[in-house]
């Protein structure tokens, strides 16, 4: 990946994340948006399109947060390059984040391993 793309991806994400934070949408539906986290933008090579992953912390379905960030991509579009300097802003598409449920779920398996490989009362020391 090129050190431009890169750069305009955390830019991007650090946008979106702070158009959230300012609370410049309007949307019911993303009443708490300090719950809301932008976890990465990825950005295609000719800089069209952009898909952002999100996750949210609160336990909202992330679902809805997300039918809700695409309904309002055009305005968050527009917001986004207002504040950089681009000669053009990328459509975005929003994301479900699943890595991080993913990871979760890895944690929980080894935990659950680690559990049962622990050592128990040797029986020939009774």
């Amino acid at each position: 990946m090129s050190t431009r793309l890169s750069r305009v991806e955390q830019m991007l994400r650090r946008e979106i994340a702070g158009a959230l934070v300012r609370g410049e949408l309007r949307d019911p539906r993303l009443e708490n948006t300090a719950a809301i986290s932008i976890t990465a933008v990825k950005c295609a090579a000719d800089l069209g399109s952009a898909r952002v992953f999100v996750d949210v912390a609160d336990g909202r379905n992330v679902r809805k947060v997300v039918t809700a960030l695409n309904a309002g991509s055009k305005a968050i579009r527009a917001i986004v390059g207002e504040h950089l300097r681009m000669k053009r802003t990328p459509s975005l598409r929003f994301e479900a984040d699943e890595s991080i449920a993913k990871g979760r779920r890895i944690e929980a398996v080894l935990a659950e391993i680690a559990s049962e490989k622990k050592p128990g009362p040797d029986p020939d020391d009774a």
